[in-house]
């Protein structure tokens, strides 16, 4: 089953990174071997709107989308960042120990893939 995603184009990962740092790459799988997007999935930002709330969230969006107009980084779109990169490693935290656990053989091998997806790009 795939899961709908919010993909962030390679040149905006590049701006964003720039801005706050290397840990807006962890927010999603970061296609890193093809074209350097971050693919967020939306369960992790239906999940962030809860953890953050509407204000800040809305603020934080605000910020993202229009940098230029705040002379600092936005704590709120910070702790954005971070939510959503927190979110996406208790994912894959999940995966490994799901896999460590599995006693079929094609799951544990599905499971592999995926975090080997995970760890090396896709």
């Amino acid at each position: 089953m795939e899961l709908q995603t919010v993909t962030i184009p390679p040149a905006e990962v590049a701006r964003l990174v720039q801005r706050y740092g290397t840990l807006v790459r962890s927010t999603g799988r970061w296609n890193r071997a093809t074209d350097g997007s971050v693919e967020v999935p939306m369960g992790h930002i239906t999940k962030a709107v809860e953890r953050l709330g509407d204000r800040t969230l809305t603020e934080a969006l605000e910020q993202l989308k229009a940098p230029e107009a705040y002379a600092d980084r936005s704590p709120a779109a910070e702790r954005l960042i971070e939510v959503l990169a927190d979110l996406y490693l208790q994912e894959f935290k999940t995966k490994v120990e799901q896999c460590q656990d599995m006693k079929d053989p094609a799951e544990v091998e599905r499971l592999r893939g995926e975090i080997s997806q995970e760890l090396f790009g896709s």
